[in-house]
């Protein structure tokens, strides 16, 4: 099994904010971990000689603008890995970010998000903040972004003696990127990889194959690259893109091991568990695919 390293290995750095623990994972390399709600979501602070790259913008519950700033005095430039709620929450306090060349996507981060009244994310238990917090869950929106830039597979962010470039990865979403630090073989992987269960049925049964494509790729590509991941824990052995994409295979061919419903869903969820990762389908997916029914 490829090796993980959790942050309970890791001393976080000082915080200019008590809602985030930053932690220093390589020279120019800090992971800004937001650990008091259920999503435990991590932002990215990519320096170079010239400038800073921050990859999301987290739940936007923090100032992770003050953050960063305090973390380097380069310009930063802002990146989406794709436009859901937990990545983009601070988008509003840049002059710009960047997402996938996706119109429809571009459209809806520029709209800003709501959720239902009974959303998990709203619930008392998704947060265990020891504090008084100064924000109310139960009002709650993701804020209309800053205006977006749209960058295409192959773009390149030149932050000076570090290059970082952008990588389509559609699956958890069709907007989904990763940025690749070629000359570190570092793996930026945003919600496309990461150890926990990953969700593939998110935009449709026709998506599943899609994100078993992609794993393939990431596999034969980057499988000797560190994995930088997006939620739980932050690094991951490049070795985990082939157990990923196998896993995918085992699913897709019905040769995968004894599924379980997810209680949190009702049985509406399917998980397959991997070890450290698991692949979640719904029952309507299986049935789309053929897989059960």
């Amino acid at each position: 099994m490829s090796k993980l390293t959790r942050f309970s290995q890791l001393t976080p750095l000082p915080a200019e904010s008590s809602w985030f623990r930053p932690y220093r994972l390589f020279p120019g390399v800090t992971a800004i971990f937001e650990p008091f709600h259920f999503q435990e979501v991590m932002s990215y602070l990519i320096e170079g000689e010239d400038r800073a790259l921050l990859l999301d913008s987290g739940m936007g519950f923090g100032n992770i603008k003050a953050t960063v700033e305090a973390l380097t005095d380069k310009p930063i430039t802002l990146v989406n890995s794709h436009s859901h709620f937990d990545h983009v929450g601070d988008n509003w306090r840049f002059p710009e970010t960047h997402l996938l060349d996706l119109p429809e996507y571009i459209q809806r981060l520029e709209a800003g998000q709501c959720f239902q009244a009974d959303n998990e994310n709203r619930k008392p238990e998704a947060l265990w903040y020891p504090g008084p917090v100064w924000f109310d869950l139960k009002t709650w929106v993701t804020k209309p972004s800053c205006p977006v830039v749209p960058i295409r597979e192959g773009h390149v962010f030149d932050l000076g003696r570090r290059r970082l470039r952008v990588i389509a990865t559609p699956g958890h979403t069709r907007d989904s990127i990763m940025l690749s630090d070629d000359e570190n073989k570092l793996l930026f992987t945003g919600d496309t990889v990461y150890p926990a269960p990953l969700y593939a049925y998110i935009e449709g049964p026709e998506m599943i194959p899609i994100y078993a494509q992609t794993m393939e790729r990431l596999a034969r590509e980057y499988s000797e690259y560190t994995l930088l991941c997006s939620h739980n824990d932050p690094i991951w052995e490049g070795a985990a893109l082939g157990e990923i994409a196998r896993a995918f295979q085992a699913v897709l061919s019905g040769k995968a091991g004894a599924a379980e419903a997810d209680p949190k869903t009702s049985g509406d969820n399917i998980v397959y568990p991997f070890g450290d990762f698991s692949i979640v389908l719904t029952r309507q997916a299986l049935t789309t695919l053929g897989l059960e029914g």
